[in-house]
């Protein structure tokens, strides 16, 4: 990030601030859940949005993104929403960072802004030791889709809830400090940290994980149907090439079958005509 990333104050309003007022969660399973939930669509998002303007400027975004435009376009994880976010109609307003969702912004931080995947590539496992910025940035992606999975019960025991915290913070306080050494980040995660929770000002931050949970489950029914799709078709064409061989096996055995009984009765022919002169007259 560039100075100007530096000297940008976190939205700290979507951080909520100390209470002297008791709020009664339903359990600590379900507060460690909210609690993560707002650190992925606060904190997170924010930093990966940081990183987008880091390694392509605000101003340089939508020529960037039409250079790329085909590359993006095979992106299967973008949904059609997106790309007309990405990619929109003409006379319409152009997308900058803070218009995009953390599904998004990973996309293009992958794809079109030039950083070093990490040892094994990106979107595979990340070797325990490597803090390189893919590592951290793949580590964080696959921390949101794991609570992304906890949506369904909205709830994270506390040794899960301090391990995935542990896992996001280390992340986010190296990805801050190899691109500008600032502590802002890590400040906020703190405070999110220690803070006073409400069950209402939250809501919409596990709202978004259970949305993006909803969204991967139906783009794995997608691939999953274009699979069977595919297979389906593939099975069609191989019976059709089976039947097609299997009906030229069939043609050639009619076709010899044909021709050695044209010969049996040619041969026996000769047989008859030589027989019949071999024998005496009387």
């Amino acid at each position: 990030m560039e100075n100007r990333s530096c000297k940008r104050q976190l939205n700290m309003s979507s951080l909520p601030g100390p209470s002297s007022t008791p709020y009664n969660w339903q359990n600590k399973a379900t507060e460690n859940f909210s609690r993560l939930c707002q650190l992925i669509v606060t904190i997170c998002s924010d930093l990966f949005r940081d990183i987008l303007s880091h390694y392509i400027p605000p101003a340089n975004l939508r020529t960037e993104l039409d250079k790329n435009k085909n590359k993006l376009d095979k992106v299967k994880s973008i949904n059609p929403q997106q790309k007309r976010l990405l990619y929109p109609d003409p006379g319409k307003a152009s997308p900058m960072a803070k218009d995009l969702d953390f599904s998004v912004l990973y996309v293009l931080i992958r794809n079109i802004c030039g950083i070093k995947p990490h040892k094994n590539g990106w979107g595979d496992n990340i070797e325990n030791g490597d803090n390189s910025i893919a590592a951290c940035i793949d580590r964080i992606r696959l921390q949101r889709n794991l609570l992304s999975g906890h949506s369904k019960t909205g709830s994270m025991d506390t040794a899960s809830f301090h391990s995935t915290w542990t896992v996001l913070e280390n992340s986010i306080i190296e990805i801050e400090k190899q691109l500008t050494g600032g502590d802002m980040y890590k400040r906020a995660v703190k405070a999110l940290y220690l803070c006073e929770l409400s069950p209402a000002s939250t809501k919409r931050y596990v709202e978004e994980i259970t949305r993006a949970f909803k969204s991967e489950i139906s783009k794995k029914k997608a691939r999953i149907d274009d699979v069977e799709s595919q297979l389906n078709q593939n099975t069609v064409m191989k019976k059709a090439r089976l039947d097609k061989v299997e009906d030229q096996q069939n043609s050639v055995t009619q076709e010899f079958r044909e021709r050695f009984e044209e010969f049996e009765t040619s041969l026996l022919s000769i047989l008859q005509g030589k027989f019949c002169k071999a024998m005496p007259v009387y």
